[in-house]
């Protein structure tokens, strides 16, 4: 038995009821949509970073201690949250030395904010695998990778490398010819030039202690040198030796080497070998 016409147009009606107001939901959900991501956009144009000045300091277990603050000004109309920073610096082979994460779960539209991103460095982990750290300038790698949810809908993260310049301590650190002088009828004295430059971002201060040794390599003396020198400023001394005075003493310390050994609070580091004569 057919239905009445009358009959199948209310079914029909009926039944596109729901789809117009789905149809319809779905436009106003785009709509906001669209409308909430143009806000987004429009607040994320006010919002600014800048970085400070780092400062370098030396934590108490003697290690190196870098603070980086950045300043976030969120003017806009969202806030961010979970924004991480993490850092790691490697040498020049690609071994890692360092790494550091800073994490702030909120930051509220309308604030500004100061975070200090703070990661530690250990001189004996730099000059683990190369001396060239304590005597010649160099670059070390820093990976930096930043994130953060911006309106607790866009996720977003940015990785970039950069070339952190490093300062060696003892630049260009030689010991000159050794000059000889009569001391007593027993001993004899030798003087040897010492000069470097202190290139790191501190001043530099502690102890030099030079053994010498003769062409056969007998021991012939020991000296130490206190020192302090301010950043970016050079030392210029002498390493004083006193020879005991005999003829095989005398007939074999013309040439032969210096073993050094240096002292500071942030590191221990010798024998550096260098011949003479």
């Amino acid at each position: 038995m057919k239905k009445p016409l009358l009959t199948i147009l209310k079914e029909g009606t009926i039944m596109n009821v729901p789809i117009r107001a789905l149809g319809i939901a779905t436009s106003i959900f785009w709509i906001l949509l669209i409308a909430f991501l143009a806000l987004s956009a429009y607040s994320f144009k006010d919002l600014n970073f800048d970085f400070g000045e780092p400062q370098l300091t030396t934590a108490p277990d003697g290690q190196l201690l870098f603070s980086l603050p950045l300043y976030i000004d969120n003017r806009g109309y969202c806030s961010l949250k979970e924004f991480s920073l993490s850092t790691i610096f490697s040498d020049s082979e690609g071994v890692e030395i360092s790494r550091a994460n800073t994490f702030v779960p909120v930051i509220p539209s309308g604030k500004n904010v100061t975070i200090f991103h703070n990661f530690t460095m250990s001189m004996d982990s730099v000059l683990e695998n190369a001396e060239q750290y304590l005597f010649d300038d160099n670059n070390l790698t820093a990976s930096v990778t930043a994130g953060l949810t911006f309106a607790e809908l866009l996720p977003a993260q940015i990785s970039t490398n950069f070339t952190f310049p490093w300062g060696a301590p003892f630049h260009n650190f030689a010991l000159g010819q050794p000059s000889f002088g009569r001391f007593n009828s027993t001993y004899s004295t030798m003087s040897v030039p010492m000069s470097f430059e202190n290139h790191a971002a501190l001043d530099l201060e502690g102890s030099i202690r030079a053994k010498l040794f003769d062409s056969v390599g007998s021991s012939l003396g020991e000296s130490q040198t206190l020192f302090f020198v301010p950043q970016q400023t050079s030392c210029n001394g002498n390493l004083e030796f006193y020879i005991p005075l005999s003829t095989a003493s005398l007939s074999t310390a013309n040439n032969g080497h210096f073993k050094v050994y240096f002292f500071t609070p942030l590191l221990e580091y010798g024998p550096l070998v260098i011949p003479y004569g």
